[in-house]
């Protein structure tokens, strides 16, 4: 069946919105839970602090005792609180984290008492100065975070302190990833002549798994349409995503869409008006997505961060920045171009041309021109992404 055929950039950017993997929920440890996406909301299990208790060293008190001299009659230390309850005229040493003990309402920090041992002369307390009382911070069932959030390493505190030793998240979308053409070889090995390194088979798997995905496999794909149809079929077994590199176009090695074809796998979508990218293919075999890249690896990491991220179900966010220098487009399609964010505003890199690798060095966003826009003056605003991972 025939996909949507040169498509205009939004309509691309919707499709691939559309078919976004959605993989099934699983239990993550706490700890291994960052990067992760909820599949369930977080509430409080407990309240947090859970027993109310000393913010310093020093000594628990009643306020309406102080200033003067106290009897000190035992100690409440962390993790292990005093039993009693603070009489009239008592100071209970205490320390930081400590359960504040009935009848105290204060604490008096260590250096601002005067210690004798059995008494110690304290300044003036006010009430609550010091107490951490209990479920200030949270209470039992109080909403924490919500289905769908990506956790930082930072949101693992606050679930740890909510009582949560698992989570539940998305599972890791399973990506695999095909590279091909004949003219590839690993990065580093010396060049033959016509021969490139291999920069995509690098590139493609780390920015899939900065978007969250797992990589269950990654291959190198000669240019013949028996190697590709098997290569083809073993990535559909085990992925739930597969990323492609060259080979989709109309030539006499592109040998990836015919495969695809004999396998089952249904066009979505070929050819976008962009530049970089145009080539662009998106496909459905089932439950498996297939986007087949440029085989340019600027193309292919243009195509990836806006559409194969939106593929694994990144919900980037597009902003709009001005331009700190104006910028002539060279397309009458869509201009995707590497830019710099300066204080002045975003800094089309100087070389635009897809071959041109040393552009993604210092990018940190993807703008883009709107189609037919001819020239952007400086102050004009784009939409524009940042570059993630």
């Amino acid at each position: 069946m025939t996909g949507e055929r040169g498509i205009g950039f939004q309509r691309a950017l919707d499709l691939a919105r559309s078919q976004a993997v959605r993989p099934g929920d699983e239990p993550v440890e706490l700890r291994l839970a960052a990067g992760r996406v909820l599949a369930e909301d977080v509430r409080v299990l407990a309240d947090h602090p859970p027993f109310t208790n000393s913010a310093m060293d020093g000594f628990a008190v009643r306020a309406a005792d102080t200033p003067g001299a106290l009897v000190v009659v035992g100690e409440s230390a962390a993790g292990a609180p005093w039993p009693g309850e603070l009489g009239q005229g008592q100071a209970l040493r205490i320390s930081t984290g400590a359960a504040v003990p009935d009848g105290a309402d204060a604490i008096v920090q260590r250096e601002a008492a005067v210690d004798e041992g059995l008494r110690v002369t304290v300044p003036q307390a006010l009430p609550g100065r010091f107490v951490r009382h209990r479920g200030e911070d949270a209470r039992a069932g109080d909403p924490l975070l919500s289905r769908g959030a990506r956790l930082g390493s930072h949101q693992l505190a606050a679930i740890a302190g909510a009582g949560h030793p698992f989570v539940s998240c998305v599972r890791r979308p399973r990506v695999a990833v095909l590279v091909s053409g004949g003219e590839v070889v690993p990065v580093g090995a010396p060049l033959a002549p016509g021969q490139v390194w291999d920069i995509n088979g690098t590139v493609i798997p780390a920015m899939a798994v900065a978007a969250g995905a797992e990589v269950v496999l990654c291959d190198f794909v000669p240019d013949d349409h028996a190697a590709t149809r098997a290569a083809l079929a073993g990535a559909l077994a085990v992925a739930d995503v597969v990323f492609s590199t060259g080979g989709a176009s109309v030539g006499d090695h592109d040998h990836l869409r015919p495969a695809l074809a004999e396998l089952g796998v249904e066009e979505v979508l070929w050819g976008v008006e962009i530049r970089p990218g145009h080539p662009l293919w998106l496909g459905r075999g089932g439950e498996v997505r297939v986007m087949a890249l440029p085989g340019n690896p600027v193309s292919a990491v243009v195509c990836f961060h806006v559409f194969g991220r939106t593929l694994l179900g990144c919900d980037d966010a597009w902003t709009t920045l001005p331009l700190a220098v104006p910028y002539r487009s060279p397309t009458p399609r869509t201009d995707l171009i590497r830019c710099t964010l300066t204080a002045d505003g975003l800094v089309p890199a100087a070389r635009q041309a897809s071959h041109d690798i040393t552009s993604l060095a210092h990018a940190t966003h993807i703008a883009a021109v709107p189609a037919g826009s001819g020239e952007i003056g400086a102050g004009d605003a784009l939409p524009a992404v940042a570059l993630a991972g």
